[in-house]
């Protein structure tokens, strides 16, 4: 459960990291899992693939099935926001390149799948990450940024502001009143994000990869709210 502060500093700035809030167990259970997936091991690196998306694969229990992820959903959505899941993504080394802080960020929701509106997302990482080896970059309070924008063009909230003749992702990130952040951590934390927070993946340039855990929430009124940016930023969330 999180604590009146907690739920204030996730909404002034659009993040909120909490640490350990993996069980230890579950961590050992989901690298043994990925590893057999990847008919590998953290020792042989020889072996290691290198593709970003994980194929065919699912973590047992998945991120959001883990009873602290939904207490924390049920708590800020009041029951509404379902999904979850919990796909990885690696960030395999690579340390012959020069790091650097990425320029820009995007939002999800707007894939090639096409558009799906979400609430929340929230990233764990197997294995500690440390600067320069790959981590989750955010924008700090970003979401208000967006929020504003989309109250200025509630008809881009489709996705079409992509069709707009030089717009490119860098317009969300420049709005921000904060520059990007990495999300330095240990394996088991989590930062929750806001969905009109402003993120990106980085470069890994140490030794060991970056696996990522993606889980994203949406309301169980999607399709009925889906074109609505209300003036409150909350509105469908019960904080």
């Amino acid at each position: 459960m999180l604590t009146a502060k907690q739920v204030e500093f996730f909404q002034e700035n659009g993040f909120l990291i909490l640490e350990n809030l993996i069980d230890s167990d579950v961590l050992d259970g989901w690298r043994e899992q990925i590893w057999k997936h990847f008919n590998s091991s953290l020792e042989t690196p020889e072996t290691w693939p290198d593709n970003y998306v994980v194929e065919n694969f699912g973590f047992s229990p998945n991120f959001g099935q883990v009873p602290a992820m939904q207490t924390i959903t049920e708590q800020l959505g009041g029951g509404q926001f379902t999904g979850g899941g919990g796909s990885p993504l690696v960030k395999w080394p690579n340390s012959d390149a020069e790091w650097s802080m990425p320029g820009s960020g995007h939002i999800d929701a707007y894939g090639p799948g096409g558009w799906s509106p979400f609430m929340m997302g929230a990233t764990t990482y197997l294995y500690d990450v440390e600067p320069g080896g790959g981590a989750f970059v955010f924008w700090p309070k970003s979401h208000r940024t967006t929020h504003e924008y989309f109250l200025k063009y509630p008809e881009q909230v489709d996705g079409s502001f992509r069709d707009i003749e030089g717009w490119g992702w860098h317009i969300f990130s420049d709005l921000s009143p904060e520059g990007p952040r990495e999300f330095i951590a240990s394996a088991g934390d989590v930062v929750l994000w806001h969905a009109y927070l402003c993120h990106t993946g980085s470069g890994n340039i140490r030794n060991i990869p970056r696996v990522g855990i993606f889980a994203r929430y949406h309301h169980k009124q999607r399709e009925e709210i889906r074109y609505q940016i209300p003036e409150d930023l909350w509105k469908y969330w019960v904080i």
